[in-house]
């Protein structure tokens, strides 16, 4: 193999190693806090604080109705006790007592409203529940399989990793360091026809009679890539 080939094995083997470290890196936190499982955990969450704060709205309305069922007792009791006689007064605590009818009356629409919400809430709980068990189900399941494909991918790693310093041990110290100088990604590109197969620009003929010897590297003109015969 020429340098260039070389070096365009060794670019690919460095492509690889970084997806494989990608892959194991991802899929060991995953192992470690499943997002799916979190994101669930995150709704149930929301979910039961909606759920006690409404319980709580729930509550102080039943305290509040319970307040004003006693006032309305009271005085429905007191004007039927026939101990006013006033007619000013008369009218006036009957008025205060139909006043209290219909407030009571709106309480209880409105306690309505709350325990409506309340189901609601219960509701998202169950569900949110469910969604968390199947997730961990699901995530439990998947478990062995992941763990698996991490050994497969650290066997894998460690060839990649092996045949790649090999490789790059192979190369000239002049074109590692060339090849270490170039900043374009990636440092290397393959020759279509004529043409640099990375920026598309045609190779001079005096590149494509060096690139066909293999005696030395040629860089494209353009993009400085260095060339490599398909």
């Amino acid at each position: 193999m020429t340098a260039a080939q070389l070096l365009l094995r060794y670019q690919a083997l460095v492509d690889r190693e970084r997806a494989l470290r990608e892959s194991l890196a991802a899929t060991e936190a995953r192992l470690e806090s499943d997002p799916a499982i979190v994101e669930r955990e995150d709704t149930l969450a929301s979910a039961r604080a909606k759920q006690d704060e409404v319980a709580g709205r729930l509550r102080e309305s039943d305290k509040v109705r319970e307040d004003h069922r006693s006032r309305l007792r009271s005085r429905q009791k007191e004007l039927m006790s026939g101990r006013i006689r006033n007619p000013t007064e008369l009218i006036q605590m009957s008025d205060e007592v139909a006043h209290m009818k219909a407030r009571f009356v709106e309480e209880e629409e409105a306690q309505l409203r709350i325990m409506e919400d309340a189901e609601a809430a219960d509701e998202s709980v169950r569900s949110a529940t469910k969604e968390l068990e199947d997730a961990t189900r699901t995530s439990t399941e998947e478990e062995p399989g992941l763990r698996t494909q991490l050994a497969e991918w650290n066997m894998e790693l460690a060839d990649v990793i092996t045949e790649k310093d090999a490789i790059w041990a192979q190369v000239p110290p002049r074109d590692q360091a060339l090849f270490s100088r170039i900043r374009v990604r990636p440092p290397i590109a393959r020759v279509n026809g004529t043409q640099c197969a990375a920026c598309h620009v045609t190779v001079t003929s005096s590149g494509m009679q060096i690139l066909r010897k293999g005696d030395a590297l040629v860089q494209c003109e353009n993009c400085g890539r260095i060339l490599a015969a398909s």
